[in-house]
């Protein structure tokens, strides 16, 4: 097959970024495949086999979709060694794109799935050239497949063993709260085996599981893991290893012993908040204005150099920031740079006057790099622009630190 001039590719989407594994082949590893290709299937010129697919199919991949994809293959460094390297894509696939849905052996790809592809030469030069670093050209080059996200799913494989395919995440400026240890939840859920029979559901008794409080080990601990970080609405799918289930005894007749079970769950109670309608369309970003000078000398604007003053108040009311810390103000900084390393500052920041105070919700996912599980009211004013400054403060002390 080598010498018909196809180059096996397997792509695998698992990281962002590239990685190089600087493992020099040997000759045993330098790609040239000798395989059956009587059970791939052909998809325009490609010929493609899956290795793995999910029992549940979240997808699949069609045309339009914004998906990320990881890239396994041997490429070859700027100093010439061929070596094994990583690189994540994000690209939309179909008509007019690089990569289509059809034709390119990602047709039907579900959320999680293997592929290995097998794909001409004259393509992997017209296409994978342009968007794999380092892809070499020749049949000593194979690759490996698996979709990580399509659109807003996102598939995830944890430590343990556990696979789950987030299936309704919930937009960073909608969720209020993550869980931590100690919440009280509730779940709606489907429990099935791996031979797609229900053992229980939340619809069959009527009710959600619940309310149980999470971290005491009053579930089983494939939930423990899910559950954490997890935003009140959001829906995911996960498969559960028999060690993370009910292990080698099972329960009952329902749930044989070694198991491997499947959950769809969505999280519909976090303490006394509960799921509804309203809840989902409930913006928790906001900013208003709490002072503004009469006369607004300057505004920001996107390469101004900044200085900011804060007063944030946690959810149990403890408080820090700049005033409370009596720390100088944050800076300089700009929103053309990086501005203040918390997303929900950034998007309030943008046309306040000099010496304007806000009074800014910061959800937990547009909080603090180092994370939070609340949503944070801060007060944020604008001490410093270009160099002039407000008039009732002045940045002095040591040089910026980070918020």
């Amino acid at each position: 097959m080598c010498g018909s001039g196809f180059i096996l590719l397997c792509l695998l989407v698992i990281t962002k970024g590239e990685r190089v594994i600087d493992n020099e082949l040997t000759e045993d590893e330098e790609g040239i495949v000798e395989e059956d290709l009587s059970d791939y299937i052909l998809d325009g010129d490609v010929l493609y086999k899956t290795l793995w697919k999910p029992k549940d199919c979240a997808g699949p991949i069609d045309d339009g979709d914004d998906v990320t994809l990881a890239t396994e293959y041997y490429g070859q460094k700027e100093d010439g060694k061929e070596v094994e390297m990583e690189h994540a894509l994000t690209t939309k696939l179909g008509k007019g794109q690089t990569i289509g849905s059809k034709g390119d052996g990602l047709f039907g790809m579900c959320l999680g799935e293997h592929r290995r592809l097998v794909i001409p030469q004259h393509i992997l030069r017209n296409k994978y050239k342009q968007i794999l670093p380092g892809i070499l050209d020749s049949v000593k080059t194979y690759l490996e497949v698996q979709v990580n996200m399509i659109n807003k799913m996102s598939w995830h494989r944890f430590e343990s063993g556990l696979n789950m395919a987030m299936l309704e995440p919930i937009e960073n400026e909608f969720c209020s709260r993550t869980v931590v240890a100690g919440d009280t939840l509730a779940v709606e859920y489907e429990g099935t085996l791996e031979n797609g029979k229900v053992f229980d559901s939340s619809a069959n008794r009527g009710r959600p599981f619940g309310p149980f409080v999470h971290g005491k080990r009053q579930i089983i601990e494939g939930y423990t893991e899910t559950l954490e970080g997890r935003c009140l609405g959001e829906r995911w799918r996960m498969t559960v290893p028999p060690h993370l289930a009910y292990g080698d005894h099972g329960v009952g007749d329902d749930i044989p012993g070694g198991a491997t079970l499947t959950f769809d769950v969505r999280l519909v109670q976090l303490n006394d908040a509960v799921w509804s309608e309203e809840v989902r369309n409930k913006k928790v970003l906001d900013w208003e204005e709490i002072y503004k000078p009469e006369v607004c000398e300057e505004i920001a604007g996107y390469d101004d150099e900044l200085y900011i003053h804060y007063d944030a108040t946690r959810e149990d009311d403890s408080k820090f920031g700049s005033l409370v810390d009596n720390n100088p103000p944050y800076g300089p900084f700009s929103m053309s740079d990086k501005g203040t390393f918390v997303p929900a500052l950034d998007y309030a920041l943008p046309g306040m006057c000099l010496g304007e105070r806000r009074m800014v919700v910061v959800p937990p996912r547009l909080g603090w790099m180092g994370g939070h599980h609340d949503s944070i009211m801060v007060e944020m004013m604008l001490v410093k622009i270009n160099g002039k400054e407000a008039e009732k403060f002045a940045p002095e002390g040591p040089p910026k630190i980070e918020l």
